[in-house]
Formats: structure tokens, C-alpha cells, sequence
């Protein structure tokens, strides 16, 4: 019973990070895109500028390292 308990634990411990990555690397991704859209097909898409992509990008990687060590941690 305790070791259900802890495998069901331990599957879940990284989630929040991992998935705060996977959302804020989409929004980067789909931000480059529509500027992409706007230099190809000359839109005028608002998207954000290059400190908010760095910046976007930059707490998606720092949050999948935490969801990284949160794993990792759980497994131990």
C-alpha cells in the first residue's frame, strides 16, 4: 500500500515544471512563427519583441531543469 503510494508520488512530483515548459516553449514557438508570418506575408500580427522571446524561452529552459531535478530527487 505505502509503495503504491510513493510510485504514485513520485510520477507526479515533476509535472508542474514539465508542464509550465511545454506551455511557454508552445507560446515561443508560435510567437516566432507569427513573426515569421508578418516578414513573409507583410501582416501586422502583434507578437512580442526579442527581450520578451529571451525571456520566454529562458524560463522555459530553467523550468524543465527544475522538473529535471525534481525527478531526478524523487527517484532517489
Amino acid at each position: 500500500m505505502v509503495a503504491q503510494q510513493n510510485s504514485k508520488r513520485n510520477i507526479t512530483t515533476g509535472r508542474g515544471p514539465l508542464i509550465i515548459c511545454f506551455v511557454l516553449f508552445a507560446a515561443f514557438f508560435i510567437n516566432v512563427l507569427i513573426g515569421k508570418a508578418n516578414i513573409s506575408y507583410a501582416l501586422k500580427l502583434p507578437h512580442l519583441g526579442s527581450v520578451a522571446e529571451f525571456l520566454l524561452l529562458t524560463v522555459a529552459s530553467v523550468s524543465l531543469i527544475v522538473a529535471a531535478l525534481k525527478s531526478e530527487a524523487a527517484e532517489k
